[in-house]
């Protein structure tokens, strides 16, 4: 954090399909999960200095730093705060990482879920092991075939966990809960729905303020479309 890492925390919940049905479970903040990505954070860190040091290419990971510079307090300002980061993109020469606050960083830790991790693996332990590594040419070919194919996987798991939130919703037609305010537009107040980490608008209204909480009732929901509308409840 002092070296300028964001945080950002917003709503978390899993979710998955147990025997055909729905579970949404919040997930909380425990150090437990901390220390955990924190040991990942390292050991991304110390094989992209490794690499560095010995001359072995592989996938950097970077992420420019935003216009605006803030330490957000609250949901609705970690929410606008969010909207300004720069994308983070791989390339084979190091640059900061900004969100993470590193100088140098490559994901590392999980080889058998992202092909980034496991070609890092393969370039760090053939090295070790005095055999040929791929050189940056080949490196940069196969880079930029998992980058569009990185963006199409988040693309889809984003759409999945949303059909499946508003599956949820649609099998409980008398939801009701708690959305924060955080964010004000002309017409639409922008909230988020805690319990299920949605994000969705309702009519604006001058009462509505940053970081309160407003009772919702479901109204409507197009699973096609991935659109659900909420209304206030009296």
């Amino acid at each position: 954090m002092a070296r300028g890492a964001a945080r950002i925390d917003l709503p978390e919940v899993s979710v998955r399909v147990v025997e055909g049905e729905v579970v949404i479970r919040p997930l909380p903040k425990l150090d437990s999960r901390d220390m955990v990505t924190d040991a990942m954070l390292m050991a991304g860190e110390a094989a992209a200095r490794f690499a560095q040091a010995s001359g072995v290419p592989i996938p950097y990971v970077m992420q420019p730093t935003p216009d605006e510079v803030r330490q957000p307090q609250g949901m609705a300002e970690m929410y606008a705060y969010r909207r300004l980061f720069k994308p983070s993109r791989a390339g084979l020469e190091p640059e900061p990482h900004f969100g993470l606050g590193l100088d140098i960083y490559a994901r590392a830790t999980s080889p058998l879920r992202r092909y980034s991790d496991l070609l890092v693996h393969q370039q760090l332990r053939n090295h070790v092991l005095g055999k040929p590594v791929l050189s940056a040419d080949a490196l940069l070919e196969r880079s930029a075939s998992l980058d569009a194919a990185g963006a199409l996987i988040r693309r889809a798991e984003r759409m999945s966990n949303l059909h499946w939130k508003l599956v949820y919703l649609q099998r409980r037609p008398a939801w009701q809960g708690q959305g924060v305010v955080v964010a004000l537009e002309e017409r639409k107040t922008v909230l988020i729905v805690p319990e299920l980490a949605l994000e969705t608008r309702v009519r604006a209204s001058p009462e509505h303020v940053l970081d309160t909480q407003l009772k919702l009732t479901l109204r409507e929901i197009d699973l096609p479309a991935q659109t659900v509308i909420f209304g206030m409840a009296g």
